[in-house]
């Protein structure tokens, strides 16, 4: 049960009036832009300094440009006529595709390398030249998870729009659930199944043998394996109106949201939103598209108090959801191909 009310009001509604309680909404928290997969950020790189082997401190530069190559421990990219190699800390292969348009920030050392610091990448990434999905790719099969209760409806959802939008025959969801039994796992069912809901996470289980993407994908003749992964985050709030992962949704009604923009005081708030991470997987286990883009707030205002929104209360809107699935798939559609 999440502390409804604690964490978008410091100090509480309770002290306020509905009505009045929205006023207090104003700036937007520190961090910038607030649109995109941006998992590190920093607040200010000039103030951003490293130390070398030799203990000299290195101020963080920043660099734009695209990527052109992506390795486990190494990004490549062009920027203004200069190729940039950054040295990686972490595994960006299966976040960043060829040609993306990214932002870095990284430490310069004494001995040339470019150790990178923080990276600014696009929510949605092609790892294949375009129209290579539409080509390739005819018969799917999802692996959903989720950190939220009731998000069932969502892959429902994501099936039904495959198969009119793209033309994609999507296999049952049993038949992923049988295949993962008869693969023989060395890992327990138990050990998949989340506590607080009781629900079967098939993405995690199935994690735990290598070369499950290709067996999932044979056994059931598929072209493909989409991973569907529904987490929990924390959105930023600005006079009611909550905005991550590319989306904005309002907190409260339209009332108070037009109370709220006439407020001079200045307040920093979030709520928790479902966001969803898509992963599309040839049947040989290359990734070929990834997105992410948020889904619902998970809690709204009513009255003076936060409550819970089950995710089940968005999907009951066949508009809402239908338009954010016409949005998070609107690049691998045929037309889009051919534009």
């Amino acid at each position: 049960m999440r502390n409804s009310g604690c964490n978008l009001f410091s100090g509480g509604l309770t002290m306020l009036g509905a009505a009045w309680a929205a006023l207090v909404l104003g700036q937007p928290a520190s961090g910038g832009a607030l649109f995109g997969a941006q998992p590190s950020r920093p607040g200010n790189s000039a103030a951003l300094l490293a130390s070398d082997s030799k203990g000299t401190k290195h101020e963080a530069r920043q660099v734009k440009g695209l990527v052109v190559a992506v390795e486990p421990a190494q990004i490549t990219l062009q920027s203004g006529g200069e190729t940039v190699a950054l040295t990686a800390l972490e595994d960006y292969t299966d976040r960043v595709g060829i040609g993306s348009e990214v932002t870095a920030w990284y430490y310069p050392q004494d001995n040339g390398e470019k150790v990178l610091k923080a990276l600014n990448y696009p929510a949605e990434s092609l790892f294949v030249p375009v129209g290579e999905i539409e080509r390739r790719v005819h018969r799917i099969i999802l692996l959903p998870s989720s950190e939220v209760p009731d998000a069932d409806g969502l892959y429902d959802s994501i099936r039904e729009h495959l198969q009119s939008s793209l033309g994609w025959y999507v296999a049952p969801q049993y038949l992923a659930e049988e295949i993962s039994k008869q693969a023989g796992h060395s890992g327990s069912m138990l050990d998949a199944m989340d506590p607080a809901t009781g629900g079967f996470d098939l993405s995690a289980y199935l994690s735990k043998t290598e070369g499950v993407i290709p067996k999932v994908a044979s056994e059931s003749r598929s072209d493909a394996v989409l991973e569907v992964h529904v987490v929990e985050v924390q959105a930023p709030v600005n006079r009611l109106v909550a905005a991550w992962d590319g989306v904005e949704q309002p907190v409260a009604g339209s009332g108070m949201r037009t109370l709220a923009k006439f407020s001079v005081l200045s307040h920093k708030g979030e709520v928790p939103a479902a966001t969803v991470e898509l992963k599309l997987w040839d049947a040989k286990g290359s990734l070929l598209w990834r997105n992410r883009r948020g889904l619902a707030l998970l809690e709204v205002l009513a009255g003076n108090k936060l409550r819970e929104r089950p995710l089940s209360e968005f999907l009951s809107d066949p508009r809402a959801v239908q338009g954010w699935l016409a949005v998070v798939f609107k690049s691998l559609r045929p037309e889009a191909v051919k534009q």
